[in-house]
């Protein structure tokens, strides 16, 4: 045989052992596509039991008992006829006199935005802020200065940036007390039974998501 041919033959098993052995990769764009959301989080129902008072004093003898243990100091002449220690009782502190309660709602709404839509903003109102007793429909709870909360954001209405994590907040308000004159349920429509779809129209918060 040729010495050119031997040379030759040996080239190509080289070549083709080399090719063998060559390790070979490739990769892949892998994407996702999400489309435009909005979603709006709520409760639709809400109770608040407000229970019997704690005894919180050693002196206390009963649930009913409260002592207030701040002394009270008046001043009279040596020999009066009266003397009278007048001293206003508190009633809007966290006793059992109070009549204004501020109430929060703790992670009662939740919204996600990812929106193209510029200042896409959540807004809370109380179009029925009284709650009538089931029994007598005089009795009433009044709800006011609703707001919204969430970690910096607060405010009847607040921006909600765009992101897929949802932001989350609570709803605040005060509960007035002082024209509640009969035990039992209150509710805005004064019913016992629970309300149902058809009741939307009365129910107390209304949360409103704008500018889509």
């Amino acid at each position: 045989m040729n010495i050119f041919t031997k040379v030759a033959v040996t080239g190509l098993a080289l070549s083709l052992s080399s090719f063998a052995s060559a390790a070979i990769s490739g990769s892949t764009d892998f994407r996702v596509t999400l489309p435009e959301v909005l979603v709006l989080y709520h409760w639709d129902d809400a109770v608040l039991n407000l229970t019997e008072v704690v005894t919180t004093a050693a002196n206390d003898s009963d649930l009913r008992e409260i002592s207030d243990a701040t002394t009270r100091t008046g001043t009279a002449v040596l020999g009066a006829a009266t003397a009278s220690i007048n001293t206003n009782v508190d009633t809007t502190s966290n006793t059992a006199l109070a009549t204004n309660v501020a109430v929060t709602l703790q992670n009662a709404w939740a919204v996600r935005n990812l929106s193209s839509a510029k200042g896409v903003s959540l807004t809370l109102t109380n179009p029925n802020a009284s709650l009538k007793n089931v029994v007598d429909p005089k009795s009433v709870i009044k709800t006011s200065l609703a707001t919204l909360s969430s970690g910096a954001l607060t405010g009847s209405t607040i921006t909600i940036p765009s992101g897929f994590t949802p932001v989350l907040g609570d709803i605040k308000f005060n509960l007035d007390l002082s024209a509640a004159n009969n035990a039992g349920e209150y509710n805005t429509r004064g019913l016992t039974t629970a309300a149902l779809e058809a009741d939307n129209g009365t129910d107390t918060f209304l949360l409103t998501l704008s500018g889509l």
